[in-house]
């Protein structure tokens, strides 16, 4: 799925695999990281990461904040961060029709070229349709790797 920035930026993610197929760990958090594969493309230059910085709950929640800012329920997160720090989204504008999302790239999910303290995101502006649409997408890429 591809996320598109404003002035033509844009993220593709995807869920490339769990970290551990084949679940031979009785940890619950072992059990479901995900391998998220990103290809950015943003003012600060281009760049693609394949790391475990997601898990299956994490994704979920993704997609849940993306629906409930496309039906405007009242969103408790202004940002979502994870475990591992590497992406997170921010809501910098909630209005009616528009939601100004920025997402956060850090540690392994910047890019390799990465310098000292420099901000690594991508701003975008999505309709409540658009954000339905991203929430969907998300449980979709997500039914192929379920809870564990």
């Amino acid at each position: 799925m591809t996320f598109l920035g404003i002035d033509n930026q844009s993220v593709e993610l995807k869920i490339i695999n769990y970290q551990f197929p084949q679940d031979t760990t009785p940890d619950d958090y072992d059990s479901n990281w995900l391998y998220i594969y990103i290809n950015v493309k943003s003012k600060l230059g281009y760049w693609q990461t394949v790391d475990p910085s997601l898990l299956t709950w994490d994704v979920q929640e993704i997609a849940k904040w993306f629906s409930d800012l496309s039906d405007n329920k009242g969103v408790e997160a202004k940002s979502l961060e994870f475990i591992e720090p590497n992406l997170s989204f921010h809501l910098l504008d909630n209005q009616i029709d528009i939601k100004k999302v920025r997402i956060k790239f850090d540690l392994e999910s910047r890019p390799k070229s990465a310098e000292g303290d420099t901000l690594y995101f991508v701003d975008c502006l999505f309709s409540n349709e658009e954000l339905k649409y991203l929430s969907q997408e998300l449980i979709n890429e997500l039914s192929k790797f379920s809870r564990r």
